[in-house]
């Protein structure tokens, strides 16, 4: 009786997590065959599997690609600044710790608090004064202000692994403020550089609630671009493009898990 009560014991964890993991994935699958039918609407393949929706995604005119292109521009750019300067902040408050740097920490982190909704409606107010709705500036900075927290986040968590005495050691054996940087903080704080560049990127990708209130026609992001589709008519269109956007995460899970398995040394 023991023997069986052990073994239920060690594989109810297991199963539980299976079952779990295939409630959250087996719905997402679903849109794979769905991004191959056949139909003119949102339904599983009827006759016989299709590529026309993924062909329509390269269609110029169809605005899926570029709003693709819109959207990964964005990303790419809100990412870099946003790291940029959470990193100048991150460094800035490790290095003069007190409240002030607390309280611009709290002021900073306010996107992730304050409702977007809330935030959306400001920023129309904001940006009208300053002519920046509907534009490739407006958007951007947006995204960055975003995004900045979840930078300062992972940039702030490589500095709190940081021995301040190995700064202390640099400046005493005489090395200047950019040399202390470039050869003891920065390479310290790469992981959350890349971390905090991830998140941005990908907060700034997702990124739909404010976007909706501050553009119109000229710039269209892809999630922009999805809510139109949904609003006006389901196109086959969106399981394509879901079913492309889980493949690239996919595959980048992959490589991420193949790098990382390669640098990690083999214990013995």
């Amino acid at each position: 009786m023991m023997p069986g009560w052990i073994l239920l014991q060690r594989l109810l964890p297991r199963i539980s997590a299976w079952l779990l993991l295939a409630f959250l994935f087996l719905p997402i699958l679903v849109v794979i065959p769905v991004s191959l039918t056949d139909r003119e609407y949102l339904s599983l393949p009827d006759q016989s599997l299709s590529l026309q929706h993924f062909v329509s995604l390269l269609n110029w005119r169809a605005g899926w690609l570029p709003s693709m292109i819109t959207s990964i521009g964005i990303a790419i750019a809100s990412s870099l600044l946003a790291t940029a300067l959470a990193a100048a902040f991150a460094i800035g408050a490790w290095v003069h710790a007190g409240r002030w740097p607390t309280a611009m920490r709290l002021i900073l982190l306010s996107p992730l608090i304050v409702p977007p909704i809330i935030y959306a409606v400001g920023m129309v107010r904001l940006w009208s004064r300053f002519s920046l709705l509907d534009s490739w500036i407006g958007v951007t900075l947006v995204h960055v202000i975003l995004s900045m927290p979840l930078a300062v986040l992972a940039i702030g968590a490589s500095l709190a692994n940081l021995d301040p005495r190995l700064v202390q050691a640099a400046r005493s054996l005489g090395a200047r403020p950019p040399t202390v940087f470039a050869k003891v903080i920065l390479p310290n704080i790469l992981p959350g550089l890349a971390a905090g560049a991830v998140l941005a990127f990908i907060t700034s990708w997702d990124e739909i609630t404010v976007t909706l209130f501050i553009t119109s026609r000229r710039i269209v992001t892809l999630p922009r671009k999805i809510w139109t589709s949904i609003a006006d008519s389901v196109d086959p269109a969106l399981a394509a493009i879901a079913a492309v956007m889980l493949l690239v995460t996919i595959v980048g899970l992959l490589i991420r898990m193949l790098v990382w398995d390669g640098r990690t040394p083999n214990r013995s």
